[in-house]
């Protein structure tokens, strides 16, 4: 972080260091409001809670930093929204035994025998999206205006209830931010401080009206995703599209003298600087889930680079910012000075960034039942997870179903005569299971509405004011769910292994292979020996076992499409999350040569077991894939060693154009070295400048527990 910024960083972690969250005391009086209104629709329990929350929470406005929204209202300093306090999940968690125990203890088998990775939630509480483009442009006067107008039809009890309650919590957010205007008022008052006036003149105006300048957007913006959060229990992992949404303010700010290149710089500064001092970034590492997404394209598919683009992307290289995830959007519509700025960051070695292939990503949308138009204002949440900005809930990244433990699951039972009937069957033992977690989500999601809806973030979501429903009971206009498909390099190999082993060298049948797993592969080291140095790999480039893989994931993309508990579609996801370890742990040993507890593959990432002589060798893999199949991110890990610059922007340049040929989803990179890493681990207090890319997050090296340390030095052997 820049020196010029310490003062401002010091005043907020002084802040969040001795603040009293006082969650007790918090929710005991939700519990007293909660009983005051029992005999309620829970519409109008929702708006008594956020009412009160509003009105009584204690209030936070900083002598240095620009922007408001700290409301002490139960959140504990590293978690983003309401979803990690028992004040944001009250309503969520009031009747969890009805609901999501329920649900944690019918899963909890497939979780025992390592088939499955979830949360207690039979929905995803994180990875949201507000219509920033809404409250933007219509203000949340605008948007009550909208309510008002649509409680003039007819309509059910339900639907009017809904309506009220949005109408409700939009007027006591507000209220919320008036509070902060008066607050800021009286500050400058007493202190004579420009901030304490500019924030007092900005709240006094936003979100209520339409934003007039930079500071007014980036001041909407920022409150709405911290307070809507924070009252109504779930993350909101995105600021958006940012230098799309921006752009005019800029544009409009410096052509009337209202701000200039470096006050504009600085904010950003003060935006990347926020999430670093809250989560402690420089000495530990703590999950954010908090993005900003550049580049990609406008509504009409022009391609987006501008100033915003440029400021944010410079503050992150000057200030080596770690913790905003920035998920660029790319394509080869954009300009060279684009990448070049990419490969700026990534040759000092500042790993925090995910590339997004917009000519992959757009159409995968599409495919999927996404309009044109919304699919191209795409954004990436929390890590790479996507989903079309302003209209859609898209629940996520909170359930991973494991591929090479279905693959081991197939081995069972009659031995089949060919591979061709194993893999028939494999397919069978995948669409089944597929089938019984989406019924049981669906069971416990048509419950989500009646036990905690979220009427304010719907009523900045189109669709939910048309349609007169929470986004909770199916009002977005998009309410898809995502299931994750976890460890497609090991089960791609798992595949290749029992091919080749059993069927084309005829050493072992199914069953006697199967015995070996179970073993662990004891006694058996020469079995392993083959199946990891002689049998087959996805992702060194071999035409064969690219084609089985190829083959593989669209039949299984294919078995999506159902609808879940709010009328939307079931998607095929690939997220490179490290649940890799977790499902990896409960594994037992697989055909690839991979021992029992040891990691699954990440993303779509090459197997644990395989050697890969060239990262170009996985590009070519992937464009054996047609990942337009898969509507969510599907994330390429490189790993390359440290070098010099400017031949660390050669590389980088000549693989992103690779990537782009090849029809990849979406690429990140990690420039290590073993040997310093072990250094490192060795002496920590001399290595506080390695930055590395974890999954869909990046860390300080030294601040990671052993494992994740670990795990990053096998991948800088393995990759090498």
């Amino acid at each position: 972080m820049l020196e010029k910024y310490r003062s401002t960083a010091l005043e907020l972690d002084t802040y969040y260091r001795e603040r009293d969250t006082s969650e007790k005391a918090l929710v005991a009086e939700l519990s007293r409001l909660y009983g005051e209104n029992s005999h309620r629709s829970i519409y109008a329990v929702r708006a008594a809670l956020t009412d009160w929350l509003c009105k009584n929470c204690e209030i936070k406005v900083f002598e240095h930093f620009p922007f408001f929204s700290e409301i002490n209202a139960g959140r504990h300093r590293h978690s983003w929204g309401g979803l990690n306090s028992p004040v944001g999940r009250f309503l969520l968690d009031r009747q969890r035994e009805l609901w999501l125990d329920r649900f944690r203890i019918e899963t909890q088998p497939d979780r025992d025998a390592g088939f499955l990775h979830n949360w207690d939630n039979p929905v995803g509480v994180d990875h949201f999206c507000l219509g920033y483009d809404k409250i933007l442009s219509r203000g949340f006067s605008g948007i009550i205006a909208d309510i008002d107008e649509k409680l003039g039809e007819d309509m059910g009890e339900e639907e009017r209830e809904f309506l009220v309650s949005a109408k409700s919590c939009s007027e006591s957010l507000l209220s919320l931010a008036e509070r902060f205007s008066r607050e800021a008022e009286r500050l400058f008052c007493e202190t004579g401080i420009d901030n304490y006036r500019a924030i007092a003149a900005a709240a006094s105006r936003v979100p209520k009206y339409p934003a007039e300048t930079l500071y007014e957007a980036m001041c909407a913006v920022f409150f709405c995703r911290e307070c809507i959060s924070t009252l109504e229990g779930f993350g909101v992992s995105t600021w958006g599209q940012l230098d799309r949404m921006l752009a005019p303010y800029l544009e409009a700010d410096l052509a009337r003298g209202r701000i200039d290149m470096a006050g504009a710089a600085e904010l950003f500064h003060m935006l990347l600087a926020y999430t670093d001092v809250r989560f402690e970034s420089e000495t530990q590492y703590n999950e954010t889930s908090t993005t900003i997404v550049l580049g990609g394209c406008d509504r009409n598919g022009s391609p987006i680079f501008n100033d915003v683009t440029k400021l944010i992307l410079h503050a992150a290289l000057d200030g080596r910012y770690i913790s905003t995830k920035l998920n660029c959007r790319i394509s080869s519509k954009h300009p060279r000075e684009y990448f070049d700025l990419l490969s700026d960051i990534q040759s000092v070695n500042l790993a925090v960034f995910v590339m997004q292939n917009d000519e992959v990503i757009i159409p995968a949308l599409v495919k999927r039942g996404i309009a044109l138009e919304d699919a191209r204002l795409y954004v990436g949440g929390g890590c790479h997870e996507i989903l079309p900005a302003n209209n859609s809930v898209c629940t996520r990244a909170d359930t991973w179903i494991s591929l090479p433990r279905l693959v081991l699951a197939a081995m069972e039972g009659e031995e089949p005569g060919s591979f061709e009937d194993f893999y028939q069957r494999f397919l069978s033992t995948v669409q089944s299971y597929i089938l019984r977690i989406e019924g049981l989500k669906n069971k416990y999601e048509a419950l989500w509405s009646r036990f905690s809806p979220m009427p304010l973030c719907s009523a900045t979501i189109e669709g939910c004011v048309e349609t007169c429903r929470d986004l909770t009971a199916g009002g977005a206009k998009y309410s898809n769910t995502a299931l994750s498909l976890l460890g497609v390099g090991t089960f791609a190999d798992s595949l290749l292994g029992i091919k080749t082993l059993v069927y084309d060298e005829k050493m072992l049948t199914l069953e006697e292979l199967g015995a070996v797993l179970k073993d662990n592969f004891k006694g058996n080291e020469r079995i392993r020996a083959y199946l990891v140095n002689r049998a087959p790999k996805y992702g060194r480039g071999d035409v064969t076992a690219d084609a089985l893989a190829a083959r593989a994931l669209k039949d299984i993309s294919g078995m999506f499409g159902q609808k879940n508990g709010r009328g939307g579609d079931y998607l095929p996801a690939i997220y490179p999350h490290d649940i890799y370890r977790n499902l990896g742990a409960v594994c037992p040993a697989t055909p690839d040569g991979r021992k029992a507890g040891e990691y699954l593959s990440r993303g779509c990432s090459p197997g644990e077991t395989t050697e890969v002589k060239s990262p170009l060798d996985i590009i070519q893999s992937l464009g054996s894939i047609d990942l337009t199949d898969y509507a969510e991110s599907v994330c390429a890990e490189i790993t390359l060693p440290r070098m010099e610059p400017s031949r660390g922007k050669q590389a980088f340049v000549a693989l992103v154009d690779s990537f782009l040929a090849k029809g990849g989803s979406s690429m990140q990179f990690n420039l290590v070295d073993r040997e310093l890493l072990l250094e490192a681990k060795r002496h920590p207090e001399r290595h506080g400048d390695i930055i590395v890319r974890v999954c869909g997050y990046s860390a300080v090296f030294v601040a990671l527990d052993e494992e994740r340390q670990n795990d990053m030095i096998a991948r800088a052997v393995r990759d090498m």
